[in-house]
């Protein structure tokens, strides 16, 4: 479809979900209301600061009856709760047709980097998140899937993996590292020809241990849960695919104002298929590079460039710069070989504590660490304070995330 169509068809269906929440969904007509918005006053994307965005709080402080559509039963919907992993879970309501089309979306994406129909797919995911039962495809014996949880140790996870033996792995960024860190090419036996990652920002160093464990071709995927599958990396790896013709991305600068292609923005987003519980301009919590770029690969979907990570994960330096977590990984290790994993966790701007899982003892580990934290100075401050912390394994959070880096900065950056 080209891009102008594509424009096209993201605007009939954004106007008709605006006028949907406003006459169906209590929370909107409230909220639009009291922002002094008419679904008349939408004429274009031009208008869309006109309408207010959503953030994960205010959904939480509502029933679900307030938020879903007054022509559904609350009863007869499915329910995805988020994971939590940012302390606040969130439940969404879909009806099987919006599943339907997302799993549809799902498949169109995967099909493109390589999976055939018929393939044998393990998923190491959330146990909460295994589906209660199978596809039409499964039903007939083909497309078969094996779910294994984030929860198991690395060591059932890589015997049930051999024992199911699939073409395609999909899993945690943090989860398919683990694997392939702790036993590198051995995963080539399992056999699987493609690796599907997701969930956590996955850096370059990390997607060349992946791939060369698995000896697969590695896709990431920038998905969640509240408004589905968002983008996608293609066979060409020039970015990720936004899957604009069932969601609308914004990438907006911290007074609400769209950014230019190849700035960072804070990522707010639309579904334009859930019409049972309306995201309207919804707050994703991430930051995310947008490109005009277009791929070389043939497929015309708008392109994001690069996804930065959490918003309240971005670092501020002690004169109040603000950097992309994805600054570190391998900075500033990349000369050592025998840390397993680090988290940095800023406390203030005056503050970073770094945490080291280490895979030996060495005995130069004060002068690395010495030369570790110049680094770190040079880019954060010279008076910031640097405390390195050994652990004997980082932990997981409650959703089986592993989050490298944790801000307690908040948006503005606290002193």
């Amino acid at each position: 479809m080209r891009p102008s169509k594509l424009r096209d068809l993201q605007l009939k269906k954004f106007k008709a979900l605006v006028k949907h929440a406003y006459d169906n969904v209590a929370f909107y007509h409230r909220k639009f209301r009291d922002a002094g918005f008419r679904p008349s006053d939408f004429n274009g994307f031009d208008c869309l600061r006109k309408i207010p965005t959503v953030t994960k709080f205010e959904l939480q402080a509502c029933s679900p009856r307030d938020l879903v559509a007054r022509n559904f039963n609350l009863s007869s919907l499915v329910k995805r709760t988020t994971s939590g992993s940012t302390g606040v879970p969130l439940t969404v309501y879909v009806d099987r047709r919006v599943e339907d089309f997302y799993s549809a979306v799902w498949l169109r994406s995967v099909l493109e980097c390589g999976l055939r129909v018929g393939d044998k797919m393990a998923v190491i995911t959330d146990p909460r998140t295994f589906p209660k039962g199978k596809s039409f495809l499964q039903r007939l014996g083909v497309a078969e899937r094996r779910y294994i949880s984030i929860f198991e140790s690395a060591e059932r996870q890589r015997a049930l993996l051999q024992e199911f033996r699939p073409d395609a792995v999909k899993g945690y960024a943090s989860s398919l590292y683990i694997l392939a860190e702790k036993y590198g090419e051995d995963l080539r036996h399992i056999g699987a020809r493609l690796v599907f990652s997701g969930a956590e920002i996955l850096n370059k160093a990390e997607r060349r241990v992946v791939s060369s464990a698995f000896g697969a071709d590695l896709f990431d995927f920038y998905a969640c849960t509240e408004l589905g599958w968002l983008a996608w990396e293609c066979k060409a790896h020039e970015g990720y695919h936004i899957n604009a013709d069932s969601v609308l991305l914004e990438f907006l600068d911290e007074d609400g104002e769209a950014v230019t292609p190849g700035e960072k923005g804070r990522v707010v987003g639309t579904s334009l298929i859930n019409d049972v519980m309306p995201l309207l301009r919804y707050e994703l919590e991430d930051v995310a590079v947008q490109t005009d770029d277009v791929c070389s690969c043939g497929v015309t979907l708008p392109l994001i460039k690069s996804v930065e990570g959490r918003a309240d994960d971005i670092l501020v330096t002690a004169d109040g710069r603000r950097i992309s977590p994805t600054v570190f990984f391998p900075y500033p290790f990349e000369d050592v070989d025998w840390i397993r994993q680090f988290r940095v966790i800023q406390e203030s701007r005056k503050r970073l504590v770094i945490q080291v899982e280490a895979k030996k003892a060495v005995n130069n580990k004060s002068e690395i660490m010495e030369a570790a934290e110049r680094k770190i100075r040079s880019l954060f401050g010279e008076e910031v304070e640097v405390a390195f912390e050994f652990v004997d394994k980082i932990p997981l959070d409650k959703s089986g995330k592993l989050r490298k880096v944790i801000s307690y900065m908040g948006k503005r950056g606290r002193s």
